[in-house]
């Protein structure tokens, strides 16, 4: 090869050496945005969906756990804010020839009661300072002796509940409809969610991310049931928690 011919080809390396090199610098920049942007998308996605899942657990077990109480109920005598209820239960004894428990009735052949079951809301609990509280069930028998509470829900928010039909006020949590014999459950927890750094739990109460403000609901033209929003900032809030709330109605069957 020709001293010239060798000078041509060193010059095409060259260059396609540079052309390659530049080729790979954006590439390198391209991966550089688009990963950082990917992984902050699977974090919040992450987030959103273990808090919901959290949330909608909870609410679902509070929920399970009323339906057959309040379902076999006689009827339902509530506390006047809303946030405790008692159902009363028939009475019951086991008969043998049936090999199973049934119904106590008296002379005139009508249902008598017998245990009743209460469920009441306790804010803050554990004496931290929580705008939210738990949700207990406990089993009083004919004689008054009382059975252990059990930790039915904790991190309720009744304060965040749809605003009530015709109020400005949060829907209570239970409501007794006597002519009906209907109880409305209404129920609003939250679940944190964890910070936008990592997996760790960011602040364990629904608070405006923004600020770090108490959220509240308030009525809006768009949602009269209320929007959450930031007691500061207002709307455009974004919770530190996953928020879901559940209401349902369950008929009162025995008489």
């Amino acid at each position: 090869m020709s001293s010239r011919a060798f000078a041509e080809t060193l010059a095409r390396r060259r260059g396609a050496g540079l052309a390659e090199g530049l080729m790979a610098i954006v590439v390198s920049m391209l991966v550089l945005s688009v990963v950082p942007a990917f992984y902050r998308t699977s974090i919040e996605l992450w987030q959103r969906e273990t808090g919901r899942l959290g949330a909608v657990e909870k609410a679902d077990l509070l929920l399970m756990r009323m339906q057959d109480d309040i379902r076999n109920a006689r009827r339902a005598n509530l506390s006047s804010d809303g946030r405790a209820m008692t159902v009363v239960l028939p009475a019951r004894t086991y008969d043998t020839s049936l090999s199973h428990e049934v119904n106590v009735l008296d002379a005139s052949g009508s249902l008598v009661d017998g245990n009743q079951i209460q469920y009441y809301f306790v804010l803050d609990p554990q004496g931290t300072g929580s705008q939210g509280g738990a949700i207990y069930r406990r089993l009083v028998r004919p004689d008054g002796t009382q059975g252990l509470a059990r930790l039915v829900a904790d991190r309720v928010y009744p304060q965040l509940n749809p605003r009530g039909s015709g109020t400005s006020s949060p829907a209570p949590l239970f409501v007794y409809n006597a002519t009906l014999r209907t109880v409305t459950v209404t129920i609003t927890t939250a679940e944190p969610k964890p910070s936008n750094s990592g997996f760790a739990v960011r602040n364990p109460e629904p608070r405006c991310g923004r600020c770090g403000g108490a959220l509240v609901r308030v009525p809006t033209t768009e949602h009269l049931e209320g929007e959450i929003q930031c007691s500061n900032c207002g709307g455009a809030v974004e919770p530190t928690s996953e928020i879901v709330t559940y209401q349902t109605q369950l008929m009162v069957r025995n008489q």
